[in-house]
């Protein structure tokens, strides 16, 4: 009877090792196959990458001869991906996004005009819109605070003309075209450094630095009506019959206006005081002429406010007409930066109705006329 079990224990092993023979063979098969496909799969996703991001661009399309791509001022990464697939340049918007997004930016594009070459890929081309490799570099405008309107038409003048080749109608910016342009306009321009492309029009210039202006006032206005309580300024604007300040009567984000001539109410440390917006960006350019600082322009809105109340002559040497003339200037005599409209709203009330900026460059203040005599012959005449 042993031997007998031994020999069905043994039969019973033998067909157990060759039954798992049989599977180790068909585990090894399966991973083999598994290996296989895995590795046709991963060399048809390279295949699929590579011809996304690394085949070269088609530029059968673009209407450049030249192969110039331009992205305006503002214009998302989406808007740019869309328009170069729409003309066949790119295969993929989101390849496009999802690169610009990984090892660049994934809100607006560099704005400026891009050269293409029959060697560029989706990722040559989003490194030159990410680093900002300009075929033709954009037109740097700087305005400064308190520039007059003949200084900005020949910085603007200047600056394009460098770059004639590329811009529509030269003549335009001729100086004394863009000064006319700039006079005729019943708005305002906003100190500040601006980035345009050469070939932008002067209506398209003028326009941005005019929205700059109102986007900037209209803050200013927000933060310093009497519905905002986060102001740390020592001043309040309200509407004319004393009502909390409803920014829309004066604001119009459709077009962009300012409604200039709409009286307004003041209360600072000179009192209660009726306006425009007119008053205020003009008082705030006499600012820029006449004080080098906040605190004096501060000091000296409170001056030229008061004199105003007591019915005096400004007597202002940056507009020479108000000796002989009571009351403000027809319109601003420069451009204003927010300093100096923040100062002109925001006036210190120091009891001085008298100033002068003696010949070494600090300001003197009177409250008196005879003191203000003292002062010109001891800081103007010596």
């Amino acid at each position: 009877m042993g031997s007998s079990d031994d020999f069905k224990n043994f039969l019973i092993i033998q067909k157990i090792e060759e039954d798992n023979e049989e599977r180790t063979f068909l585990q090894s098969l399966l991973e083999k196959k598994l290996i296989i496909l895995a590795s046709v799969f991963a060399l048809f996703v390279i295949i699929f990458l590579y011809k996304v991001f690394f085949t070269r661009l088609d530029l059968n399309n673009i209407k450049d001869k030249n192969y110039l791509f331009q992205i305006n001022n503002g214009v998302s990464v989406s808007k740019v991906a869309e328009d170069l697939k729409n003309q066949g340049v790119i295969k993929s918007v989101f390849a496009f996004k999802f690169y610009l997004k990984l090892f660049g930016s994934a809100g607006n594009a560099q704005a400026g005009i891009y050269k293409l070459n029959q060697k560029d890929t989706l990722v040559s081309l989003a490194n030159k819109i990410k680093n900002a490799d300009y075929a033709i570099p954009p037109v740097r405008i700087t305005i400064i605070e308190g520039a007059k309107n003949g200084d900005v038409a020949n910085i603007i003048s200047k600056a394009f003309l460098e770059n004639k080749d590329y811009v529509n109608n030269p003549a335009n910016f001729d100086p004394a075209y863009i000064y006319s342009a700039l006079s005729s306009s019943n708005s305002f321009i906003f100190p500040d450094t601006y980035l345009f492309l050469p070939n932008t029009s002067l209506d398209e210039i003028i326009s941005d630095m005019q929205d700059n202006f109102y986007l900037n006032l209209k803050n200013l206005f927000i933060n310093l009506s009497t519905e905002n309580n986060n102001s740390s300024s020592t001043a309040k604007i309200y509407s004319l019959n004393m009502t909390p300040l409803k920014i829309s009567d004066f604001f119009k984000e459709d077009n962009k206006s300012v409604n200039l001539d709409k009286r307004l109410t003041i209360i600072n440390q000179i009192g209660t005081t009726t306006v425009t917006i007119r008053n205020i960006v003009t008082m705030a350019s006499y600012l820029e002429g006449e004080a080098n600082n906040e605190k004096d322009m501060r000091i000296v809105a409170g001056v030229l406010w008061t004199r105003l109340k007591l019915n005096y002559p400004l007597q202002i040497d940056a507009a020479t007409s108000t000796y002989k003339t009571k009351g403000f200037t027809k319109n601003p005599i420069n451009n204003p930066g927010m300093v100096a409209l923040r100062s002109a709203i925001d006036s210190i009330n120091t009891g001085n109705i008298y100033y002068i900026t003696g010949n070494d460059g600090n300001m003197y203040y009177a409250k008196d006329y005879e003191t203000h005599l003292k002062n010109i012959n001891r800081y103007l005449r010596k």
